[in-house]
């Protein structure tokens, strides 16, 4: 198969670090990819393709870090945003989109009550924990080691530059061990607020785990016991598992649910939602942001929403995923690679067994990112409803000869 060359990516990889600390900050940045086997700057998206400025095409897995749900450039999702962006986005008061919007989550979301609106992940996952805070009177969060709920300072996995006091009151155990949690609760009786936690694992680097209803039926009765909320962050996963809330695909019964990413296709805009008993402390807790009532995101979403119901959205890319997952796996099996493929089909992560270093993994997505297949060496992926059976069928054609790669490469 003919590869790719990234001379032009490249070279404005070395223009934006005069410029721009580090020229590609966060997990964009091409030293968190395979370093010159991907590309760094796109011009294009459409559907589930993207194009980067070397003139090269992908079959795109990763989807802007799963916010494509319905693909990029969605014509519906597009013309419901210039339509309101005619009439204005960021006004001093909130748009007449405010009140629809609102009342359309609440109506969607299950066993909800109320809503309010931001623009990062991280900005309502912080909200969430103040507002438990202030109607529990208790400090202390507990949090799964490995999940990921923001950039901001209290979850950061960051150290530099954060003084320790911001995660004073931050617990954490593993994801899959309730007795565990169950101790982590004892030691710090009457002084746990509340329990966040992703609907599965998906740490970065490591298997995904998938909890079933009886994981999320002793997670209520251990909250219950110790009078704290269970707050779930469901920006990842959001609108790809439940048109519902991830809640309902597993059987929890959260009070606060974080959202983002895919609830707009892209568009910045992210979301809570909490039951009735804590709309006086959601009231009571300080939250604003100058952007967080723009109402060409809502537009966008309302719209995205709507598709992703309409058009059957879930089953597909779970039908997709699947098929994907399947094939890798028989693949490697064929190879004699053992791999670990894991999470919903919907947004799987692979990796192969005794790769500590992940030296294999960057190896594979790399040659395959060379042959016009972006997937991510230590993420997990994403399927959006813009994939086709072409699509998946041509990844497999790349994959198949990754494996093969791979295989020459590690395993003489």
């Amino acid at each position: 198969m003919e590869t790719y060359s990234f001379d032009k990516s490249y070279e404005m990889f070395e223009q934006a670090k005069k410029y721009v600390p580090n020229g590609i900050y966060g997990p964009r940045s091409p030293l968190g990819l395979t370093f010159g086997s991907y590309p760094c700057f796109l011009v294009k998206g459409k559907g589930s393709h993207i194009w980067d400025v070397d003139g090269n095409e992908y079959i795109d897995y990763m989807c802007s870090f799963g916010t494509n749900v319905i693909g990029l450039c969605n014509e519906e999702v597009d013309a419901a945003a210039r339509d309101q962006m005619e009439r204005g986005d960021a006004f001093t008061l909130p748009s007449n989109r405010w009140n629809e919007m609102a009342e359309y989550l609440v109506n969607l979301i299950h066993g909800q009550d109320w809503t309010a609106f931001a623009k990062n992940g991280s900005d309502v996952t912080t909200y969430a924990t103040t507002v438990a805070r202030g109607y529990t009177g208790k400090n202390k969060v507990i949090v799964a080691n490995g999940g990921y709920h923001g950039a901001h300072f209290w979850c950061s996995h960051a150290t530099y530059g954060i003084p320790v006091e911001y995660k004073a009151h931050i617990l954490r155990f593993d994801f899959t061990d309730l007795e565990q949690l169950r101790a982590l609760v004892a030691e710090n009786k009457g002084d746990v607020a509340a329990l966040m936690l992703t609907p599965h694992h998906h740490p970065a680097g490591s298997d995904q785990w998938l909890p079933d209803a009886s994981y999320y039926a002793e997670i209520k009765k251990i909250c219950q016991a110790e009078k704290m909320l269970l707050i779930l962050d469901d920006i990842r996963c959001g609108f790809r598992l439940d048109i519902h809330g991830s809640h309902v695909y597993y059987g929890a019964d959260p009070d606060m649910v974080c959202f983002g990413k895919a609830m707009a296709n892209g568009y910045p805009l992210a979301a809570i939602t909490g039951k009735e008993y804590l709309k006086e402390a959601a009231a009571a807790t300080f939250f604003t942001g100058t952007h967080f009532f723009s109402a060409v995101p809502m537009a966008a979403s309302l719209a995205c929403m709507k598709i992703i119901e309409r058009d059957g959205i879930i089953p597909k890319i779970f039908a997709l995923g699947t098929k994907l997952q399947q094939g890798m796996e028989e693949q490697a099996r064929s190879m004699g690679l053992e791999i670990s493929y894991t999470g919903h089909p919907a947004m799987p992560f692979m990796r192969f067994i005794g790769d500590d270093d992940f030296s294999r993994n960057r190896f594979f997505c790399g040659e395959a990112a060379k042959r016009g297949v972006f997937l991510h060496p230590h993420h997990n992926w994403f399927v959006s409803g813009a994939h086709t059976e072409a699509d998946i069928d041509r990844t497999l054609q790349v994959t198949e000869e990754c494996f093969r790669l791979t295989k020459e490469q590690f395993y003489k």
